[in-house]
């Protein structure tokens, strides 16, 4: 049989992937005041809008911490209904709990007379209930300026009751960021054209739960160091309930910690580095995984290829943080195979002495060797290493290949292989005909196809997490309701997993060989899951 080929125009826009206008829409009113919308900041933050210090207690000791670090809602929830977890149950805090004639019905817990708004402020300084009982140890004491527990009362009377930002009982505000336009104009236009159609389906079909969604765009600047402040002008002037599809790469660590701080679920981030360390970021949903888990399939890939006796690897990356990573990880999936010696080696910005970067690796006597480096210098590098005489299989992942990858020297025909988080093949016969079902009737732009997969990828997740959450939904619930998908199917991707601690979709990669003579990528394996090989 002969092995399936895909033409280098189908994988073009995969390899920039990663690498607008806005519509105003009426805003819902305000459903909190003034001071309860400070008290829910301390509720959710453990922090005063004032600035003054609030302090947690905790056990017999009292052991001072900041309440930033045990805010409410971490055990109580952002519903106030709380959740069991390490064996601890937290009280259900919504005012109509709190509040009931006959006190508590918990099975196993204590009666109590209802609380008012004296006794719950004494729970909440001196950890006593409303009958004078002291509360279970793992209940902080919290020390507050007057004000800020006026307010935290006052929004207690609300929790469970106000919607989050962006939601309201006739609409879902959703945002979503593109790329700078200068670099990637035409993918913007293409990713805004497949969520305007995927969006405006949904909403003649009645929306979800009878709620439409309403889409806003905004463009990243075309500064790194800018993006997160135009992120949070964005997501604060807007009033968003979530980002689908958001471009974030370039600004990938700062932008994760604004969807922490925010506390705003990012549906289908498109990103090269997932922020994947722990603690897990809980607002930050990827469809693919990212540079070190691609780099960590190649090598996988590159074992099953070269026994492990004799075997000499080289990495070679630009010498940034993102970069050293995947670097790392690399190395380290190597080493597990058994290779007899794996170099890492950083490139600065140019210039470049591809020709001494050759000499050094021929020395070591690399026979694999990982790019990482700049895509403008790999082509320079290939060129110097056949002007040596030296033709060594070189893995690369395929958002990093220069545009010259098919004017590689024919010494290494046979000998180059990319990693790619998707493949065309990925697309089903469903996918196939709900696209061109949309293409037909909202006229989307046949370019751009990789990126429009992606976006389409993303908003059918986010859709199917809001019906998994229910009508009652909230940021909480919806995140919950992701952390359910197993095996997903998109029509689009490879399938999708997510889980408390997995927020990568597909965290695994494709391998593809470069046909030099046919000017084309052919697929030299499976898919490769470095969570199984670990």
């Amino acid at each position: 049989m002969m092995p399936r080929r895909h033409g280098p125009g189908r994988w073009i826009p995969l390899l920039i992937l990663l690498t607008g206008l806005s519509w105003q829409i009426a805003r819902e009113p305000d459903e909190l005041t003034a001071q309860e919308q400070r008290g829910k900041e301390i509720y959710l933050t453990g922090k005063s809008p004032s600035g003054q210090a609030i302090t947690a207690l905790l056990g017999q000791q009292s052991t001072a911490v900041p309440a930033s670090v045990l805010p409410c809602a971490s055990c109580h929830g952002r519903d106030g209904r709380g959740k069991p977890e390490g064996g601890v149950t937290p009280a259900n805090l919504t005012w109509e709990a709190l509040t009931k004639p006959y006190g508590a019905t918990r099975l196993g817990a204590r009666q109590r007379p209802p609380y008012t708004e004296q006794r719950l402020k004494r729970a909440i300084t001196m950890g006593l209930d409303a009958g004078g009982t002291p509360l279970d140890g793992a209940m902080p004491r919290y020390q507050l300026a007057h004000q800020d527990l006026e307010d935290l009362v006052a929004y207690l009377k609300k929790v469970g009751k106000d919607h989050d930002e962006g939601l309201s009982e006739a609409s879902i505000r959703v945002g979503v960021i593109l790329a700078p336009r200068a670099q990637l104009a035409p993918m913007n236009a293409a990713v805004k054209a497949v969520l305007t159609a995927y969006f405006d389906e949904v909403n003649q079909r009645g929306g979800l739960y009878n709620r439409r969604v309403d889409l806003l765009f905004s463009e990243a600047p075309e500064a790194l160091d800018e993006r997160a402040d135009a992120a949070r002008t964005f997501i604060e002037g807007e009033a968003l309930f979530a980002l689908v599809a958001p471009f974030i790469a370039g600004a990938d660590e700062a932008l994760a910690a604004l969807a922490a701080e925010t506390a705003l679920p990012f549906i289908g981030a498109f990103s090269l580095h997932p922020q994947v360390a722990f603690p897990l970021n809980r607002h930050v949903f990827y469809l693919y995984a990212g540079l070190p888990d691609q780099g960590r399939a190649l090598a996988t890939f590159a074992a099953r290829r070269h026994t492990a006796q004799g075997t000499t690897a080289a990495v070679i990356y630009a010498a940034q943080a993102e970069r050293a990573d995947a670097a790392q990880a690399i190395e380290a999936q190597g080493r597990q195979a058994g290779w007899a010696a794996v170099t890492l080696h950083p490139v600065a910005p140019p210039p470049f002495d591809a020709a001494a970067l050759v000499d050094t690796l021929r020395r070591q006597d690399s026979n694999l060797v990982f790019w990482l480096g700049p895509a403008q210098q790999e082509h320079a590098f290939l060129k110097a290493a056949a002007a040596a005489g030296w033709a060594p299989t070189v893995f690369m992942p395929g958002a990093l290949a220069g545009p010259n990858l098919f004017e590689a020297p024919r010494a290494f025909a046979g000998r180059l292989f990319l990693s790619f988080p998707t493949l065309p093949s990925d697309q089903t016969p469903d996918g196939t005909r709900e696209y061109e079902a949309l293409a037909d009737a909202h006229t989307l732009p046949p370019q751009q196809h990789a990126a429009q997969m992606a976006a389409l990828a993303a908003a059918k997740v986010f859709a199917e997490a809001l019906k998994r959450a229910g009508k009652d939904v909230s940021r909480e619930k919806l995140i919950e309701a992701l952390e359910g998908f197993y095996q997903f199917h998109t029509g689009f991707t490879p399938l999708l997993s997510y889980g408390p601690n997995q927020r990568v979709g597909a965290p695994g990669a494709y391998v593809v060989t470069v046909d030099l003579e046919g000017r084309q990528l052919v697929p030299a394996g499976d898919w490769i899951d470095p969570q199984v090989l670990r």
